[in-house]
């Protein structure tokens, strides 16, 4: 996949002015509908700390029922290698071992840690598999390439799992890396906006692809979009940083951390907070795969070394910082500082009280039924059985360790 911090510049992509890239986000921004007389260079750059494009799904997951998408989808990924993955291609010269993949959802930075102990530390090998990463991006979906067998394992967003197996994917999700989900709704600690309410009357930042996380999120709280001014906007927090909006749907462990670096502290909360519960960044096989004694011991593998590596990313988190910016994503000269707060600040969504009970990637009937309910608000009908447990049962044997 090409990396878009790469380029030199980036041209907008509605009036043609050209930027430097290191005043960009990577993303387009021009979804706030400026015009050209409005148009300015972005105050912060996001050095791709976290996969932003949360409803990546209403573009993607369509693409799972499609097979004619598929070969498109694939090719995109090159030959699903990385120039990170050097521990996971010494590892393939291991043959008494399979050779599995683990097809990541997003760009190798911090957000993927666990994966990155895992290989480094030989976790995956430890448990009976050689793993290669393969590196995702904002234009790549998950479940094509799990359904299609390039990957054992994938690592995806819980919407778009769901709609993929509501189209006909033979998909199950099989644990969940966050125990809620970090999307939030950031304001200026200045003028903090604590709650739903809170934000009527108020100028929020929407970007097109969060409007449907924003519109359930909206009925949840029994909020009239009519009562709330919203302001399309792109990935970029700049508008909120001048105080041209008074809140932005943001992620936790991104937009409020950027600001933060550049002395614009916030106040976020959650909408996990506030009737709107779900796990994300879940993890996905072939169901069929489940049945099959063999590819089953290889899931089970993928998982133990994904538990140990997170694990060890839990514990050090300045650790798995430096693995993100200088081995496994050198390539997108990610920020040290930045990926350091987000690897802190995403412990509170990898590891609690339930973790501590059952393991990591544990999916509590409480935590389903609210992921279900929250679903259902915006017409993607989830049922129970599309989640399992199993695989972690094999694994912690009633205990809470791998």
């Amino acid at each position: 996949m090409a990396d878009p911090t790469s380029a030199e510049t980036v041209k907008h992509s509605e009036t043609g002015k050209t930027f430097p890239a290191t005043e960009t986000n990577g993303h387009n921004s021009s979804s706030s509908g400026t015009t050209e007389e409005t148009v300015r260079p972005t105050l912060f750059r996001d050095p791709m700390s976290r996969r932003q494009l949360l409803g990546r799904g209403a573009k993607l997951v369509g693409a799972v029922a499609l097979a004619g998408a598929l070969p498109e989808i694939l090719a995109a990924c090159g030959s699903g290698t990385s120039a990170s993955s050097s521990s996971g291609a010494a590892a393939a010269s291991s043959t008494s071992l399979p050779n599995v993949n683990l097809q990541l959802v997003y760009l190798e930075n911090v957000q993927f840690a666990g994966s990155f102990f895992a290989e480094t530390k030989g976790y995956y090998k430890d448990a009976g598999v050689n793993v290669t990463l393969l590196p995702g991006g904002p234009n790549l979906a998950p479940e094509p390439i799990v359904e299609s067998g390039r990957a054992l394992v994938g690592i995806t967003h819980t919407a778009e799992a769901i709609q993929a197996i509501i189209n006909g994917a033979d998909l199950k999700i099989i644990g969940a890396g966050f125990q809620k989900s970090p999307t939030c709704i950031a304001s200026r600690a200045s003028a903090p906006i604590r709650n739903p309410q809170e934000m009527i009357g108020k100028k929020i930042g929407v970007s097109a692809s969060n409007e449907p996380i924003w519109t359930s999120f909206l009925k949840a709280n029994n909020i009239s979009p009519s009562e709330i001014n919203v302001v399309t906007v792109g990935f970029d927090p700049t508008p909120l940083a001048t105080g041209e909006i008074d809140g932005l749907v943001a992620f936790y462990t991104n937009e409020p951390i950027v600001l933060k670096l550049k002395g614009v502290p916030t106040y976020a909360f959650l909408l996990n907070d506030f009737n709107y519960p779900m796990v994300d960044d879940i993890y996905i096989c072939k169901a069929s795969n489940l049945k099959d004694a063999t590819m089953r011991k290889q899931i089970i593998g993928v998982m133990t070394g994904e538990s140990r590596g997170w694990s060890d990313a839990v514990a050090n988190p300045n650790e798995a910082a430096s693995l993100a910016v200088n081995v496994f994503g050198k390539s997108l000269k990610l920020n040290l500082e930045q990926q350091k707060l987000d690897a802190q600040e995403q412990n509170q969504f990898v590891a609690d009280a339930t973790t501590a009970k059952h393991g990591l990637f544990w999916m509590t009937p409480k935590t389903i039924d609210g992921t279900i309910r929250s679903l259902a608000i915006g017409n993607v009908h989830a049922k129970t059985s599309m989640f399992t447990n199993e695989i972690l049962a094999d694994i912690y044997h009633g205990g809470n360790k791998a």
